[in-house]
């Protein structure tokens, strides 16, 4: 008789878990849900498994029979991730670099990845890039700060934002109706008295604790993107520019243009000289030739006039 109550208890319980693993994605309706396996597990254990009452709250269980109960002021707050992508041309890349560095250090973060290049064996040519993770009330300070890099100027800058608010009160809402139905499951199995039983009641643990666990593992993640902002650096050298900006109008710099250009122009001539001369060639041998036949054409029709006359 109690393996008939004990799994049926537990064919309940892992209804209830399905629909705690649906409902919530669609606002929530889980917990209603899971209210109805614990009525399911109540009227097994007043049948037949008698089984003691759940640990209290203060304990660090779960509350079993509330699915609805208030959140704290952690659990309410807005989870907000903050991204930033900063393009910057310095005069020296490598003090650039050394004081964005400081900079994020100075804003209580730290640089997760940095890569610093030198093309080409040139100090002209070196290129830095670092990814800064700081704290979210520290990001429009650090932007500040970046933007006033000694010898730098701003090149590009652009930023964004992702609210995963909803996304979090979702998982915290799952983690609750997996931790109640873990509850249940964990009273069944101290009742359970046959190897089958207990192993059944065991797979069913199984994959709720799997699924608490990977809801906890994606609640860090969350956690760690919110709380620290991502600011991806960029610095380019700024010499190579500036030379390419010139100080103005020379005449030595037109004079040897225009030389250089005239070369152009004469090889171009040259071209179509030679070009033109081969078309001669090729047109002018049937040019000739129709002109020596039209000749002769002529003097004879000439001269059989002369004759008949």
């Amino acid at each position: 008789m109690k393996s008939r109550w004990l799994v049926a208890t537990v064919c309940a319980g892992a209804v209830a878990l399905t629909a705690c693993g649906g409902g919530d994605a669609d606002g929530g309706s889980g917990d209603d849900d899971d209210g109805g396996a614990l009525s399911a597990g109540d009227a097994a254990r007043q049948g037949a498994l008698a089984t003691p009452a759940p640990p209290s709250s203060g304990e660090g269980a779960v509350s079993g029979g509330i699915g609805d109960e208030p959140l704290s002021a952690a659990q309410t707050a807005r989870k907000i991730i903050f991204t930033a992508d900063l393009a910057l041309e310095a005069s020296d890349v490598g003090r650039a670099f050394n004081e964005a560095s400081a900079m994020a250090r100075t804003s209580g973060g730290y640089v997760e990845k940095s890569q610093f290049a030198v093309g080409g064996g040139s100090d002209e040519e070196r290129t830095a890039s670092l990814t800064i993770r700081v704290p979210a009330q520290n990001y429009e300070s650090l932007l500040a700060s970046l933007r006033s890099v000694s010898g730098a100027r701003v090149q590009r800058e652009g930023s964004h934002s992702n609210e995963v608010t909803e996304e979090y009160t979702d998982l915290q809402s799952r983690q609750r109706n997996l931790e109640r139905t873990e509850q249940q499951y964990l009273l069944l199995l101290n009742e359970a008295k046959t190897v089958g039983d207990i192993l059944t009641v065991q797979d069913r643990l199984s994959g709720v604790r799997s699924q608490i666990e990977q809801i906890q593992g994606r609640l860090r993640v969350l956690d760690d993107l919110a709380d620290f902002a991502t600011v991806n650096v960029n610095i380019v050298p700024l010499v190579a520019r500036a030379a390419g900006e010139g100080n103005g109008w020379k005449l030595s710099d037109v004079f040897v243009e225009s030389w250089e250009a005239s070369f152009e122009v004469a090889r171009y001539a040259a071209a179509a000289g030679i070009v033109a001369l081969v078309a001669v060639v090729w047109l002018g041998v049937p040019v000739a030739a129709f002109y020596l036949v039209a000749r002769r054409v002529r003097r004879g029709h000439a001269a059989g006039g002369v004759t008949s006359g």
